[in-house]
């Protein structure tokens, strides 16, 4: 299980500040998502994982760990599997937000989850275990529409992801 790692996030959809709670679409929600990718040779037993970030009460508050998602079942070797805010469907997503996973999960929480105003985290943690295996943050304000890739323990934008979303504007 410890072959799971968070390896990209797209915490700041476009339009997202514009579709607050409520008011967002399946696909908008759904643009909003983080990949777990099992780094291993064998596949992982996901039974028991589960997906963590930072949530905040208030200005003054300096962040809980929030649960987003527990799992079932397995991931294959060398697999990525999306999780997407809200509740789907696959068939409501964006084309480009299907591409670079091989399976497609929602929260099922009609909510945006990624904090864009204060930087976030996300977290995975084995039921049971008191200590967090893998973190990878981000700062606060992450560009618009961009895709953040992992560098060590901290997402970061890319050149391409950069270019990607100048693209699309």
């Amino acid at each position: 299980m410890k072959t799971m790692k968070s390896v990209r996030i797209k915490p700041n959809p476009a339009g997202k500040d514009r579709n607050r709670r409520g008011q967002a679409t399946a696909s908008q929600l759904g643009a909003e998502w983080v990949d777990l990718k099992n780094e291993g040779s064998v596949p992982v037993d996901l039974d028991g994982l589960s997906l963590y970030h930072v949530a905040y009460s208030g200005a003054t508050d300096n962040g809980t760990w929030a649960k987003v998602q527990g799992f079932k079942g397995s991931l294959g070797a060398g697999k990525v599997m999306r999780v997407h805010s809200g509740s789907g469907p696959v068939t409501a997503l964006n084309p480009a937000d299907l591409v670079g996973a091989d399976e497609h999960v929602f929260t099922y929480k009609d909510n945006y989850i990624w904090n864009n105003d204060r930087g976030d985290c996300s977290a995975l943690q084995k039921d049971g275990e008191s200590d967090k295996f893998d973190k990878c943050w981000y700062d606060a304000k992450p560009p618009e529409g961009v895709i953040l890739q992992r560098v060590n323990g901290k997402f970061v934008v890319s050149a391409s992801s950069m270019a990607t979303a100048g693209s699309r504007r």
